[in-house]
Order: C-alpha cells, then structure tokens, then sequence
C-alpha cells in the first residue's frame, strides 16, 4: 500500500465488538500514537446491511495516525482480524485535510494539503469530538456559518496505557461526536467558527478535523437566503 508518510490519515473501520477488543491489543503491542473513536450501531439504520455487514451490532472505529502508521497498520489488521472473510468487517484509510486540538500542538491547515482534496469535489466532512453536553453548541456555531446540518453521535474509546498519543484524547461515555459535511467553499468559515466558538485550541476542549469527501447522493442544498 502506498502512502504520503507526512500525511495525518484516518483509518476507518466497522468492526464486532470483539474485534474492537483485539484492535485495541495489537494498537497496544506496537505502541501506536493514536486517537480512536468509536460509536455504536445496529442494523436498524441499513447503513452496515449496504456494506454487507450481516450481524446486529458494529461498531464504527476511526484512529488518526502518521500515513507511514496507517498503511502499515490497515495490513497488519486486516491479516489479524481476518478481514478478508466476508462480514468480517471493512477498512479504509481517508487523508486529513486539517486539524487542531492535538494534544502535542500540532495543526494542519486546509491551505497545506489543497493538493490532497479529489479534483472536483464539492463537500468535505468535519469530525468534532467535545464533551457531552457541547455537541450543540457546536452545530449552533456551524449553523451560523452556513451549514445545513450534522449528526451527533455518543463515542468511547481509549488510547492503552502504553501509547503515547499525538491526537491526546481518549473517547469516553462522556465525549460526543458531530459530524458535518459542508460544501468546499464554506469548510474553512465552518471550521474556524468552530474552533473559535468551542476554543477547540485550548487543552482537553476537543478535536476537529476534516476529510474529503470524493461524491455524494442525496443532499438537498436550499436556495433560499
């Protein structure tokens, strides 16, 4: 597998329960700096029926890391959890396109990686993880920067004792998750109201980044001022 290793990347998977479990062990074995983020789900929602996923419970994990981390480690579990058998789960890796609230400092800006957004691409999606009880407080701030809507999702997770994180926070009970896809134009005012709003640079507050978003079906974008 190819991979930029300057890049920041996220590794997506939808997982059992048990393999979560054996992820977090092989994360733990090889000292992986790492922020997981996890969410629950059932088949009530057909998202995981779509992707071939045939048992009731999943559980959606997504781990930022180095680029040279995450080519490296979406083989090792691939092998580890038997992904190769059908419904034994999916992975994917997604580039970021811009970051804050990393636990050692360290940002990335939309400007920086502009060479990374997919030619044509018209939405981006921005993650944001707060305490619970802050989620609307963050889509009340995206609103008012011009975008139409998100999803709040409650997450947990942790990091193991033995890594040390880069992206420095641990998914707990306690820890909501909103997701947002913007069109392109609006993502920086979106991000950076945001940021401002939730003081997402301050120590412990949060995290945020953005991916790209290649195509999508099924938004609607009102025309109404």
């Amino acid at each position: 597998m190819q991979t930029n290793h300057s890049r920041v990347q996220v590794l997506n998977m939808i997982l059992t329960h048990e393999q979560v479990n054996l992820l977090s062990k092989q994360a733990r074995k090889h000292h992986l700096s790492a922020t997981k983020i996890l969410a629950r789900g059932t088949l009530a929602s057909g998202f995981f029926q779509i992707l071939g996923i045939t048992s009731d419970r999943r559980e959606l994990v997504s781990i930022l890391m180095s680029g040279k981390d995450a080519g490296e480690f979406i083989d090792l579990v691939y092998e580890k959890l038997q992904m190769d058998k059908p419904g034994h789960g999916i992975a994917y890796l997604t580039d970021v396109l811009a970051c804050i609230g990393t636990h050692n400092g360290t940002k990335i800006t939309l400007e920086e990686t502009a060479s990374l957004n997919p030619e044509g691409s018209m939405y981006h999606k921005i993650t944001v993880v707060v305490e619970r009880g802050n989620a609307e407080d963050v889509m009340d701030a995206a609103r008012e920067a011009g975008a139409r809507g998100g999803t709040i999702l409650h997450g947990r997770g942790s990091t193991g004792k033995e890594a040390q994180t880069i992206f420095g926070i641990e998914i707990e009970p306690e820890k909501e998750i909103v997701l947002i896809l913007t069109p392109v134009d609006i993502t920086q005012r979106v991000f950076d109201a945001i940021a401002q709003k939730m003081d997402i640079d301050a120590p412990g507050n949060g995290i945020m980044y953005v991916e790209p978003i290649a195509t999508t079906r099924g938004l609607f974008e009102s025309t109404q001022q």
